[in-house]
């Protein structure tokens, strides 16, 4: 059964952290009106969206995700800068297409940051999120616009440049002879396959990552992210913390540093988040936006957790010995404690009870 105290705790020391760090809380309606992710389909998926009809005809959406929601709130307001956070629920379709699915979701978006900084804070504030969730965290860092770079670098063809990107996001093996196909230069193509599956500690990789860079840009990209994990391995260790351009993402959604967050029981990422300037400036901003978020549902649901045990079981026999039992729980309430009062059930094992309830007591 499902532990939604272990859930309502960590939400809880979660909003405390982000509070800390001047992020406000905020809550949005559940509903948006169709055209809002319509006119961003080329980002959103639309198999993804719950659609509904009001009284009058008009479509509305129930919110796939809390990051459009929020960069649209924050467009339709006269502030250059906003630090949100949220705890609420997204809605999309089942697996087989056919219902839908309501996932719980934590997470900050950090909009209008000046500088580099700004990105130091997100990534800190993931990394405290994961501690929360295991020690035996791990945090994979890369850029969008590294990899763009390097593409474009192949072909000044956007529909080429595409497609590699395409191969890139779905992890393809066909992406080598794809290029052979193109006469691609061999040390390219070379590169852009290693890329595709760098991963380890930066100081280890810095060597390769500027040898493969062939912009003044990609240089320009891997200065800022060194300077960004100099300062978190000041204060966490550098095992914990990773370069990794295997991570797949939506190219078109995200335009610079994305990461992904990992535990040690469960293979899929639990944490993921990155920077997304351009989606800011489809509502009429110019602002920067980096944020990410925890679906906090599939966590509590994918791993295995202890059931809190509560305190005391008072078992009653009869009315009058229930009277008594109800009496003394009201009393071990006041002080803090745990209480559940019962009839004798004999449908259970003493053993079965004891993995339940720390102290069990008959009337």
């Amino acid at each position: 059964m499902k532990n939604y105290r272990k859930e309502e705790e960590f939400v809880m020391d979660l909003e405390k952290v982000f509070e800390s760090y001047g992020y406000d809380k905020i809550r949005l309606n559940a509903f948006e009106r169709y055209e809002t992710y319509f006119e961003n389909k080329d980002i959103i998926r639309e198999g993804n969206l719950l659609k509904i009809i009001n009284p009058k005809g008009d479509l509305y959406v129930l919110r796939p995700d809390m990051t459009l929601p929020v960069v649209k709130y924050f467009s339709d307001t006269q502030a250059n800068r906003g630090k949100f956070y949220y705890n609420d629920s997204v809605f999309r379709t089942d697996k087989k297409g056919l219902g839908f699915v309501e996932r719980k979701q934590v997470g900050i978006e950090y909009l209008g940051g000046e500088n580099i900084l700004s990105d130091v804070e997100v990534l800190d504030l993931a990394v405290q999120t994961l501690e929360k969730l295991d020690e035996n965290y791990l945090l994979c860092i890369s850029h969008t616009e590294f990899i763009k770079e390097m593409v474009n670098s192949i072909s000044d063809e956007q529909d080429i440049r595409n497609q590699i990107l395409d191969y890139l996001y779905r992890r393809s093996s066909d992406l080598e002879s794809y290029l052979n196909k193109l006469g691609v230069d061999q040390k390219k193509i070379s590169q852009v396959t290693e890329l595709n599956l760098l991963f380890g500690n930066f100081e280890k990789e810095k060597e390769t990552l500027y040898e493969m860079a062939v912009t003044e840009k990609q240089k320009k990209i891997l200065e800022d992210l060194e300077m960004i994990l100099k300062a978190l391995n000041k204060k966490y260790p550098q095992d914990r913390i990773k370069v990794d351009f295997s991570i797949s993402v939506a190219l078109d959604y995200y335009n610079g540093l994305i990461f992904k967050g990992y535990i040690s029981e469960i293979r899929k990422p639990v944490l993921s988040g990155g920077r997304y300037d351009t989606l800011v400036k489809r509502f009429g901003k110019d602002a920067s936006a980096l944020g990410f978020c925890v679906e906090v549902d599939n966590y509590f649901d994918s791993i295995k957790r202890e059931s809190t045990k509560i305190d005391y079981l008072f078992l009653y026999s009869d009315i009058e010995s229930g009277f008594e039992a109800m009496e003394k729980a009201r009393e071990m309430r006041k002080h803090g404690k745990t209480v559940r009062v019962l009839s004798e059930d004999k449908s259970e094992s003493p053993e079965e009870l004891k993995e339940k309830y720390s102290v069990i007591q008959y009337f």
